[in-house]
């Protein structure tokens, strides 16, 4: 259902997700940047990931919206709000911005992701709060809040 886009390291284009068969995100990047994708991997699942922590051994959650298939860690979850998007010419799809890549998928997809991110996050602990937890016993580290 996904596909990854790889392009080379010299055109310094991150690598992109996106529906499979479809052509919106190819089209767009090479109409901005004149590249075309070097090599495309078959993608099961999409990992929401804003970056930013440094543990990862908490259990994803998963869902799916529309057959695509999604996973959250819960101290991300809170970071959620902060994703950049950007609309493409094609007012259906939707560019987003995560750390290390890209992922561009139907608006109405992504809006449900966010949705269901938003509500597991009042669901889960916040993040900060997980790493300040962690912390708690290091001596000489304090959390900015």
């Amino acid at each position: 259902m996904l596909e990854l886009l790889i392009y080379t390291p010299d055109s310094r284009i991150r690598p992109h997700i996106t529906i499979e068969g479809s052509d919106v995100c190819e089209k767009d990047i090479e109409d901005r940047y004149g590249c075309v994708p070097a090599e495309r991997e078959a993608v099961d699942l999409l990992c929401l990931d804003p970056g930013g922590f440094a543990f990862s051994d908490t259990n994803p959650i998963d869902f799916e919206v529309k057959g695509v298939r999604v996973s959250v860690r819960p101290e991300h979850l809170y970071a959620m709000e902060d994703i950049s998007v950007r609309v493409l010419s094609d007012e259906d799809w939707i560019k987003v911005y995560l750390n290390g890549q890209c992922v561009v998928i139907p608006a109405v997809v992504w809006a449900e992701v966010i949705t269901i991110a938003k509500a597991l996050a009042s669901a889960h602990p916040d993040g900060r709060d997980l790493l300040a937890d962690r912390l708690a016993d290091v001596p000489n580290v304090r959390i900015k809040k």
